[in-house]
């Protein structure tokens, strides 16, 4: 293990020994899973979901999952309960079966379904290249299209855009081009809301990513003070640390689950209140309409 890693690994510990509680939140694809071909073959592998698992059913371990993908779709695909999930880039979230959205998302979509309207066509001539359409964001992957023709595909994503300069962003993904509400919530408000459902700041955070989609979320854990992993070489340049693949970033959750006790009470230490009553959450963040 590197030794940074290491240090990682005994901070944690440390805390948790010490009655702290931790926060391990993750992104999905290229984190959890290596980048496929196509997403619907981006599935968590049994030895991934044990380790998760083994973490998630500790008390005074929070653990929650980030993605790009709609929430539905991100539930099936983790099937693990009693963790926070959060989906469409942080514009929708399951807290432990409390399901929110945000308050604004219906128009929202309706622009999203208009931009839609305007890219189906001209991204489908685009061979290898495809739009993936979901209600409140669109997703372009170019994983299979020639290089040769990336700036063509650039240019149509541009043009079609414009119209919606003010009402819609473009943050980059692994392989893909992720268009999200400009005035939504991101993965950084999502962990925000998150710690807002139980109440207090953790001893330590920690959030693992692989690409530029995950940079609100890593802004948002080190602005708390949080430890941030970069998976592979596109992470944001501002993680604690990268590592070169998901097994890495597995072999880690299985020695973090054996390092623990077993088994014990937990006792938290004091720690102020991060956002107070999850009632608050509506005056708290941003909410105006596109």
């Amino acid at each position: 293990m590197i030794a940074v890693l290491r240090e990682i690994l005994d901070d944690l510990c440390e805390a948790y020994r010490q009655g702290g509680s931790l926060v391990l939140l993750f992104d999905y694809d290229g984190t959890l899973t290596p980048i496929v071909a196509h997403p619907s073959l981006a599935v968590l592998d049994g030895e991934t979901r044990r380790r998760l698992a083994a973490l998630a059913d500790r008390p005074g371990i929070y653990l929650g999952i980030l993605s790009g993908r709609e929430l539905d779709e991100l539930k099936s695909l983790v099937q693990l309960p009693g963790i926070y999930l959060a989906g469409t880039g942080g514009m929708e979230l399951d807290l432990r079966g409390h399901r929110i959205v945000h308050p604004h998302a219906e128009q929202m979509g309706e622009v999203v379904q208009r931009l839609a309207a305007r890219l189906d066509e001209d991204v489908a001539m685009h061979h290898g290249a495809w739009l993936e359409k979901k209600r409140l964001s669109l997703t372009v992957h170019y994983r299979q299209l020639p290089e040769q023709l990336l700036g063509s595909l650039q240019v149509v994503v541009a043009e079609a855009m414009r119209d919606f300069a003010r009402q819609v962003r473009l943050v980059q993904g692994p392989e893909a081009w992720e268009i999200i509400p400009a005035n939504g919530w991101n993965k950084g408000t999502a962990i925000r809301l998150i710690l807002a459902d139980f109440g207090a700041v953790s001893d330590i955070l920690l959030y693992a990513g692989d690409a530029a989609n995950d940079a609100d979320a890593i802004a948002e854990v080190a602005a708390m003070g949080g430890i941030t992993v970069g998976i592979g070489a596109e992470a944001p340049p501002t993680v604690t640390c990268r590592l070169p693949s998901q097994a890495v970033l597995l072999s880690f959750l299985g020695a973090l689950d054996a390092s623990l006790e077993r088994r014990r009470p937990h006792v938290g230490r004091a720690s102020k209140n991060y956002l107070g009553l999850y009632g608050y959450w509506k005056s708290t963040f941003p909410t105006n309409p596109m």
